[in-house]
């Protein structure tokens, strides 16, 4: 945040001449972030110094801060816990909510106080539909939250608006998803009565060579399934082509191998029937008895 040697003038000034940008009543920063999570962080640098001591970054806010996934309608706002017996208040830029936290669901990340990992995690489980609950909490079980603190958190949230969807998520969440569409796509999956698959497979072929991990696996039936986000496909024309071909590759000699391989992306847990259509239709098209080598859990 730009703000040392300048006044309050100097710096709406500068705002206005295009050289600062304007995060918030008195907070400006040199350079517009990119994308929604960098315009929050800017947003939480120029909201920090004027919390309170008995305040603490909580919700979608701390969950920025952790690395866990959030969605952009919840960063329009600081999102914070207040200790004290100040009421709960919802402002242009910040949202505080009045609620008991004990000393050790705090930590300091980039000097601010916020709630740690378990109890940021249950928090938005709380708020959060079912699948997006799941997603958040399977990202915190896969940062390695402990398990047992978060039961304790959610325990003693049982009062709480939400606490109902945050129970069936945490007994529905497991850190081995590695993204927010594979744990959509397994609540999808189970809401339309598809068999529970393996996470994070390795398979193997028939002379003990590895040759790939896939994110989803049903050994049994002889089908591998990997969500496609397309986060992976990035980098100069060429680094993404060879990472298509490589991909190919590697399903290619799957298939030699007499697996299936399924694979799906974002629209499609949009339409579970249809999903579920694509992974029945795998399901009856595999040949189990004539796969070649072995698949191991990562």
């Amino acid at each position: 945040m730009a703000s040392t040697g300048q006044t309050h003038k100097d710096r709406a000034r500068l705002s206005r001449a295009g050289e600062l940008v304007r995060v918030r009543h008195g907070a400006y920063a040199e350079v517009h972030a990119d994308g929604v999570i960098g315009r929050h962080r800017q947003l939480i640098a120029g909201t920090a110094p004027i919390l309170g001591p008995d305040t603490v970054l909580s919700h979608s806010s701390a969950s920025v801060l952790h690395g866990l996934p959030v969605w952009e309608p919840m960063l329009g706002r600081v999102t914070v816990i207040r200790r004290s017996h100040a009421h709960g208040s919802r402002g242009r830029h910040l949202h505080a909510r009045r609620a008991p936290l004990a000393p050790e669901e705090i930590v300091f990340l980039e000097g601010i106080s916020v709630t740690n990992l378990e109890r940021t995690a249950i928090d938005m489980a709380c708020l959060l539909p079912f699948a997006r609950a799941v997603a958040v909490l399977d990202a915190a079980l896969h940062m390695e939250a402990d398990k047992d603190v978060m039961a304790a958190v959610l325990t003693a949230a049982h009062s709480r608006r939400g606490v109902g969807t945050a129970r069936r998520a945490f007994a529905f969440a497991d850190g081995r998803a590695e993204s927010v569409g594979e744990s959509v796509s397994r609540v999808v999956m189970a809401s339309q009565g598809v068999p529970a698959p393996l996470l994070q497979v390795n398979v193997y072929d028939e002379f003990g060579n590895w040759l790939a991990r896939t994110d989803f696996g049903w050994a049994a039936r002889g089908v591998l399934g990997e969500f496609d986000g397309k986060v992976k496909y990035t980098g100069t024309p060429e680094e993404v082509a060879a990472a298509v071909m490589k991909e190919k590759r590697r399903e290619d000699r799957l298939r030699q191998l007499g697996w299936v391989v399924v694979r799906w992306g974002w629209a499609d847990p949009a339409d579970p029937a249809g999903l579920r259509r694509r992974l029945e239709a795998a399901f009856a098209q595999a040949r189990p008895d004539l796969i070649r080598g072995r698949v191991e859990l990562a």
